[in-house]
């Protein structure tokens, strides 16, 4: 992703892309629903291109409404980079997401100068930690500190806490310890095709 997605970016195709990850979601999850395997709510990344592509967006939106998916199936994730593209009269759009039932995430929380910027101007559903936290577990008493003091103050504002990047039994119980709603980590599973997710999924673990 680290080049792909830049490249992507640059040539201006990043949102045909987008598009394509949650039109292929929706088709899983309506795999699911047909054959009765139990669904997991997964997350899309938008990038802050998209947001300045209104047929891109107002098909995610049609796509989010409609019987096709249900409520809430699948969740949007967006980064800090996207702030000017939301100060510049598109924040109308994460309403938009919010009331077709899916819950908005911010990404990378922590990781850059805009991250509180954004959490004070819009609704957020889920943070989600900048991964150099977790991996300072154990490590850096600092990192840890900050750590405590967003899940304390995410949960002050009813936000929910997602910490990426967990791979080690320190981690996870430092996480818990604290509070963390979510981990999410190789410590759990690592990136897999399709039909090793849905094999996972109809296993029921």
């Amino acid at each position: 992703p680290a080049a792909f997605i830049p490249a992507l970016e640059n040539g201006g195709h990043i949102s045909k892309l987008d598009w394509f990850i949650a039109d292929r979601v929706a088709k899983v999850d309506q795999r699911c629903y047909a054959e009765g395997i139990p669904v997991v709510p997964v997350s899309v990344n938008l990038s802050w291109m998209d947001f300045y592509d209104e047929e891109m967006l107002q098909r995610l939106v049609e796509l989010l409404k409609s019987d096709a998916i249900k409520k809430g199936d699948i969740r949007l994730e967006i980064t800090e980079t996207s702030y000017a593209a939301l100060e510049s009269d598109r924040e109308k759009i994460l309403e938009e997401f919010h009331l077709s039932g899916a819950k908005i995430l911010l990404d990378d929380f922590g990781s850059g100068y805009s991250s509180f910027g954004m959490l004070q101007d819009y609704d957020f559903d889920i943070l989600k930690m900048d991964i150099s936290f977790v991996r300072n577990i154990g490590v850096n008493k600092k990192s840890e500190s900050i750590l405590r003091a967003i899940i304390d103050m995410a949960h002050q504002l009813e936000i929910r806490l997602v910490a990426e990047g967990a791979e080690t039994e320190e981690q996870v119980a430092f996480l818990r310890e604290n509070g963390c709603d979510y981990i999410q980590g190789y410590y759990y599973y690592k990136p897999m095709p399709e039909k090793e997710f849905l094999q996972l999924l109809d296993e029921g673990k």
